[in-house]
């Protein structure tokens, strides 16, 4: 079977500061399955996933 194209994606949770608990992205799922982050100021690296 042939590999899925991504079509549409929605938000599945949103990415926290760990600090600061404010909103710095979202993960999106596609519809082939495959979850990627979408930051809102560039990528980070202290966060939690709520």
């Amino acid at each position: 079977m042939g590999r899925k194209k991504r079509l549409y994606a929605k938000p599945i949770k949103r990415i926290l500061d760990r600090k600061t608990r404010t909103v710095v992205g979202w993960l999106y799922e596609w519809n082939t399955g495959a979850q990627v982050p979408m930051w809102k100021d560039g990528k980070k690296t202290d966060v939690i996933y709520e």
